[in-house]
């Protein structure tokens, strides 16, 4: 994989400005450009961009439904959202829907950069520990719980097989495919036909949606 070409969106200059020095100083990104919300659609359309980093504040309706329109024209462009940390428990659920991780601001640097490059060259998506651990207290229908826990059993019909059971438990402690191939002693195509089954099943878009709803109804008990 070449460099990672990645656009960001903040509605506050200052912001702009210090996320796009924090990527152009680093070799593995080419930054396409920073630009505010009203913008962010057209460019995306055109550049196509490998990644684009979404500095989301309070309304996050707006975003919602920038994000919505952007992953109808760049479908394979990966959308980050970075929350305050008081924000996370009130809009992830919703938000989830639609971006493929969310970041929490305040992180350090380094931490900022390698969250965007691991997700982008090895699938590794970054869930803030407040949002896992305020996930993992959600109470769920009675019903719900006792279809999920350890039998792997859906509400819609669907049934997880063991090695699917032990593939998404692999998944929540942000193995990726290669080193979940190694831990199980089978091939990478192997695992991408189970992941890819497993969001079927699910009924989620990608590894980030799926860890949060495993750890909302029950399929994963312990937080990492």
């Amino acid at each position: 994989m070449g460099n990672i070409r990645i656009a960001i969106m903040s509605e506050n200059p200052y912001s702009r400005n210090c996320l796009s020095a924090i990527f152009s100083s680093e070799s593995a990104f080419n930054v396409l450009g920073s630009f505010p919300l009203a913008e962010i659609n057209d460019k995306a359309s055109f550049f196509q961009p490998d990644v684009i980093l979404f500095d989301v504040f309070d309304d996050e309706k707006k975003y919602i439904e920038e994000i919505k329109q952007l992953k109808n024209n760049c479908a394979f462009t990966l959308v980050f959202a970075l929350l305050e940390k008081k924000h996370c428990e009130s809009i992830y659920e919703e938000m989830l829907k639609y971006v493929d991780s969310c970041i929490q601001k305040g992180i350090t640097r380094g931490c900022l950069v390698k969250a965007v490059e691991l997700a982008c060259i090895a699938g590794l998506f970054y869930i803030p520990a407040s949002l896992k651990k305020m996930i993992s207290f959600i109470e769920t229908d009675e019903e719900l719980t006792n279809n999920y826990v350890m039998k792997g059993n859906l509400a819609n019909g669907n049934t997880l097989t063991r090695r699917e059971m032990e593939i998404l438990q692999l998944i929540a402690i942000s193995l990726s495919n290669r080193e979940i191939a190694k831990r199980l002693f089978i091939s990478e195509p192997t695992v991408k036909t189970h992941v890819s089954n497993i969001l079927r099943k699910l009924g989620q878009q990608n590894r980030s949606q799926a860890i949060v709803y495993s750890y909302k109804n029950g399929l994963i008990t312990n937080c990492i």
